[in-house]
């Protein structure tokens, strides 16, 4: 088996080895509008249309439909591989915020984390999932209490880990400090990749132009560069300019 997981962003997997170390979690921070969620739509959606690994999808925060219609303005037809249980999209957030859900696979919003991480091991050995989404981190906890925090965070861990799927865990940069909401969240990461807003030239007074960029952290196993690379949000998704400008 290859030890390499495709992430499905064009440009990136020549950046760390060839795709993300097997069977590991990988940390994907980044402040508010710089593509987490689309990143980790498009490493689920190509990990079922292009390699044939089953997906779950975890969301805390938005609606399962709200993600299906923000996967289709890329192509990414998510329902069809819901239909085969290529891709699972396990609904936290409608009950969470006190409405309905008509969604499959849905947890409870007065389940505890030992449910809800049971409930995602029973779906990943259902449909032998090779990649887990968690959108988002600060979302998945039910007490900010630093030392019950850390417990919860550890046990996501562990449960991650007994899937043997390669996860992604989204989390948030604020106020432009760290690369974890938390300061926590990277300990059970073999891997952390930042996305940020860069400002670049003013075009008027005052008024600047925004350029994204992406950022390999830290990688275990992996031979990578210590730079930001520029990437773009278009109609086919994210795709990385390994040979760009470097911000």
């Amino acid at each position: 088996m290859d030890d390499r997981v495709k992430t499905g962003i064009k440009g990136l997997d020549e950046l760390i080895g060839g795709g993300l170390p097997r069977s590991s979690s990988i940390l994907l921070s980044g402040e508010a509008g710089t593509g987490k969620t689309i990143f980790s739509l498009q490493y689920i959606y190509t990990g079922a249309k292009d390699y044939g690994e089953s997906g779950i999808y975890l969301t805390f925060e938005e609606k399962p439909e709200e993600l299906r219609k923000e996967a289709l303005q890329f192509g990414w037809d998510l329902k069809k591989y819901e239909k085969e249980k290529k891709i699972v999209i396990l609904d936290a957030a409608s009950l969470r915020v006190g409405v309905p859900t008509e969604e499959s696979f849905y947890v409870k919003s007065d389940a505890d984390i030992r449910a809800l991480l049971s409930k995602l091991y029973e779906i990943a050995a259902d449909i032998d999932a090779k990649r887990i989404v968690i959108d988002s981190i600060p979302a998945f906890f039910f007490s900010e209490e630093p030392d019950k925090m850390r417990d919860d965070i550890y046990m996501l861990g562990r449960v991650l880990a007994e899937t043997k799927a390669t996860s992604l865990l989204i989390t948030e940069i604020v106020n432009s400090k760290g690369y974890s909401r938390f300061g926590f969240e990277e300990f059970i990461a073999r891997g952390v990749i930042t996305m940020h807003l860069v400002e670049g030239e003013k075009t008027m007074p005052r008024m600047a132009e925004y350029k994204r960029s992406i950022f390999v952290r830290k990688m275990r196993e992996t031979n990578h560069k210590i730079k930001q690379y520029p990437f773009s949000i278009t109609k086919e998704g994210i795709v990385v300019y390994p040979q760009g400008e470097i911000y």
